[in-house]
């Protein structure tokens, strides 16, 4: 046999081999038992969706793979206690962990990329953490875990964000987010988690409830509506925002003392504020100029100042104004118009009562010049 020939046996094995190798790294692969996984040590990359569901092993270790092109479904493993992904960075599709009861220790130590990661129904999980520090998530969501710590999100924007019933959670560490581009949904953890969101600047639609902190500092623009509901912090700050283009509901923070949105200009839905009874003053939108749905201001507060409020588009038609000593309810026929001093609409006058009235300080123009039907009434 010559060289030639030699030579081409050879290239035709080292092809074969090739051909072999990717075959065994592709396709989905439903996992019957550990030896499944161990058979895909030799692929470092693999293309396809690999479900591991209702195995009876305590311990599933992923080796060999370091780029996933298809989706990780770990579920409903009752036996399993502990997963550990082995060298896995990348994962062009989801990885879903979801109800492995008694599964207790989660290993990502070289994960750095995934397109959606959803955890949800560990309840004796303890810790998150990706110590390579998870850069890129387009979507991240934990749900229903005794989990006492996020450590290792390092993504910068995400599409998606849902932090919800993990009744543990004490810490999670958002520090490099800047934008969410569809939902933020935070609630239902820890009564004791502080959320920073420092460096967050814009935000679709976002929820927050059960927090005892919010960092909001650098948050400029919402593009869809933005609520806090049930919370124990004392202070709310929105010191950027210019403008929201959905509804603001802010109610039942039962120790808020401090609001502040002061650049806020125009709200693209309604204004929504009630029952946080430690808030005596509504001074909080000294620039507030236009809401495009209705007011609805409740509460135990004596004093509602909206300055340069000229533009309800809303109206009051359904809205309601309602303070510690007071209500007052107004219908107009189109909203750019306003009272003056301590007058009603309906004629009636606050100042016949000033030690209980409240003082509605509202902008010049405000409800000038239109017919306005109001109401009263001493409590």
């Amino acid at each position: 046999m010559g060289f030639f020939d030699i030579s081409t046996s050879l290239l035709l094995v080292l092809i074969s081999s090739c051909v072999v190798q990717a075959a065994g790294c592709a396709g989905d692969l439903k996992v019957a038992s550990q030896g499944d996984l161990d058979a895909l040590r030799s692929c470092q990359k693999y293309q396809g969706t690999i479900t591991v569901e209702r195995l009876g092993v305590n311990r599933i270790q992923l080796a060999g793979i370091e780029t996933l092109s298809g989706d990780l479904i770990i579920k409903d493993n009752d036996a399993l206690v502990s997963l550990d992904l082995g060298g896995l960075k990348l994962v062009d599709g989801t990885i879903r962990l979801e109800n492995n009861k008694i599964m207790s220790k989660f290993d990502a130590k070289s994960l750095t990329g995934v397109r959606s990661f959803e955890m949800a129904v560990h309840p004796a999980l303890s810790a998150l953490a990706f110590p390579s520090g998870l850069e890129q998530a387009d979507r991240f969501s934990v749900s229903d875990t005794t989990v006492t710590r996020i450590d290792g999100f390092k993504a910068d924007r995400v599409s998606e964000l849902v932090i919800d019933n993990n009744i543990y959670l004490k810490s999670i560490g958002l520090e490099n987010m800047t934008e969410v581009t569809g939902s933020l949904k935070v609630s239902a953890n820890s009564p004791s988690l502080n959320l920073d969101l420092k460096g967050m600047k814009n935000v679709k639609d976002a929820s927050f409830r059960n927090l005892a902190g919010i960092a909001l500092d650098s948050l400029k623009q919402v593009s869809g509506d933005i609520s806090f509901i049930s919370n124990t912090f004392g202070e709310l700050a929105l010191p950027e925002t210019t403008e929201i283009a959905g509804t603001l509901t802010i109610t039942s923070n039962t120790q808020l003392a401090k609001l502040g949105l002061p650049k806020i200009k125009r709200l693209g839905g309604a204004l929504s504020l009630g029952n946080n009874n430690n808030l005596a003053t509504i001074d909080s939108f000294p620039n507030l100029e236009e809401v495009d749905g209705t007011l609805d201001i409740s509460g135990t507060f004596d004093e509602v100042q909206l300055p340069k409020l000229s533009d309800v588009r809303g109206g009051l038609n359904n809205g309601v104004i309602k303070g510690n000593s007071f209500q007052c309810k107004a219908a107009v026929a189109k909203p750019k118009s306003g009272t003056a001093g301590g007058k009603t609409g309906s004629g009636s006058s606050a100042d016949s009562d000033a030690s209980d009235a409240v003082s509605l300080k509202w902008g010049a123009s405000f409800f000038a010049g239109l017919a306005v039907v109001a109401t009263v009434a001493l409590l």
